[in-house]
């Protein structure tokens, strides 16, 4: 068997809904398989974990630390004379331990915490919505290779059929029964058919291609798709879902409070900050042999910027702008979620219309084909009037392939905008 065949097989199965192969990828495995090796994905997840380490960093600004430094040496010093020194061999050593805690930062130290505390939900939310994203890119790139396999099903079917009215309509022109109209006709038809056979081969081999790309495994056997998923029932519960947990939306608000807490981070540089101060500190032959100094001091250090050339009213200035630019993001992310809402949520409804519609279209022209074969064979109605009907049927069941697909992939569409698996 030939691979275009071979996929040919795979498809007719699954137009007919016959069980496939042992072993073959479901859905729900494509999408646990893309999570796991998606670059996109990895990249967010990522984002997401410095952006937590962040929030470590701006925390550790409210503990103590405790710095421990030392140094040792050898050398020689020459006092001349002085203090009865003469040239002596010293070795220097000196050693000190600070512990600092800080009291009062003019509430920087906090605001810090909230921006980065912030910035680590947008970062969460950005990791959500790529899932939910790359969910809905594997639904559409699986449906997408099935559907593929089942067109190429037909027109393989299509080819075969049209080759076998072709050879009808050579055998009954020879005989006198039709005149060459027919036969020309037919053979144009089976042309056609074997171009859009060769589009169909084509289409096979760049979803396949997509869903790699996307999945990172290639398609070698699928399951047939389940029922599209679980939707708000109406569009006024998807919008109030969206504007509640959509990740885009909630991005764009983490954004907004972390520039917020950058304006009082901007505005505490202006207040004077404390610190409890404790340092031990030993050294010896510093300067000549015998020197020692030892002490201990507990004390509270201060610094207050009373003049910076504008540099502070310049930070306070950028925060400000930055909140307004925040600002303007989450009304440009809440019109866009809203749009994309109402928009997702028109295509299913379209689709289910779609899918009636096409079922109807598909039961109604295989009848009208059957009608047709049948009038044809007894003379009724010339060779054309069978091609006619063989284009329209497949028509039809291109047009339900597609429809059917088409349902769960706005399904899982709309799905990502809400945040809901």
């Amino acid at each position: 068997m030939t691979p275009t065949r071979a996929i040919a097989a795979t498809g007719f199965l699954a137009v007919m809904g016959l069980p496939m192969a042992a072993g073959a990828m479901s859905l729900p495995e494509a999408i646990a398989m893309a999570q796991k090796s998606n670059p996109t994905l990895a990249q967010s997840r990522a984002q997401a974990d410095g952006a937590a380490a962040r929030l470590g960093e701006a925390r550790a600004g409210r503990m103590p630390t405790v710095v421990l430094s030392g140094e040792s040496g050898w050398g020689t010093t020459d006092l001349g004379g002085f203090f009865g020194f003469r040239r002596t061999n010293v070795t220097p050593r000196a050693a000190s331990l600070e512990v600092r805690q800080p009291l009062f930062a003019g509430g920087g130290i906090f605001a810090a915490i909230d921006r980065a505390r912030e910035a680590r939900q947008a970062a969460l939310a950005q990791a959500a919505g790529a899932k939910a994203l790359l969910t809905s890119q594997v639904a559409e790139a699986y449906v997408t290779v099935l559907s593929a396999d089942q067109l190429l099903a037909l027109q393989s079917a299509q080819v075969a059929q049209l080759d076998e009215i072709a050879r009808q309509a050579e055998l009954k022109f020879k005989d006198g029964e039709s005149p060459r109209t027919d036969l020309d006709q037919a053979k144009a038809r089976l042309a056609g058919a074997q171009a859009d056979l060769a589009r169909a081969e084509g289409d096979v081999a760049r979803s396949r291609a997509h869903f790699a790309d996307v999945v990172g495994a290639a398609p070698e056997a699928l399951e047939p798709p389940p029922a599209p998923p679980t939707t708000p029932a109406t569009l006024d519960e998807a919008m109030v879902n969206a504007m509640q947990s959509s990740p885009t939306l909630r991005a764009a608000e983490a954004s907004e409070r972390a520039a917020e807490a950058g304006v009082r981070a901007a505005r505490a540089e202006r207040l004077p900050s404390l610190a409890l101060v404790a340092s031990a500190a030993t050294t010896r032959d510093e300067f000549f042999p015998g020197y020692r100094d030892d002490g201990v001091t507990i004390g509270v250090q201060g610094k207050w910027t009373l003049f910076s050339g504008g540099l502070v009213s310049g930070r306070i200035s950028e925060a400000h702008a930055d909140v307004r630019a925040a600002e303007a993001a989450v009304d440009l992310a809440r019109a866009q979620v809203r749009e994309a809402v109402i928009g997702a949520w028109q295509d299913i409804i379209t689709a289910r219309v779609v899918l009636r519609a096409a079922t109807d279209q598909s039961m109604a022209a295989a009848s009208a084909l059957d009608s047709v074969r049948n009038e044809v064979r007894v003379g009724q109605k010339p060779t054309v009037d069978l091609l006619d009907a063989e284009r329209e049927a497949l028509a039809a069941k291109y047009a339900l392939v597609i429809a059917r697909g088409q349902q769960v992939i706005d399904a899982y569409r709309l799905n990502a905008l809400v945040d809901r698996e």
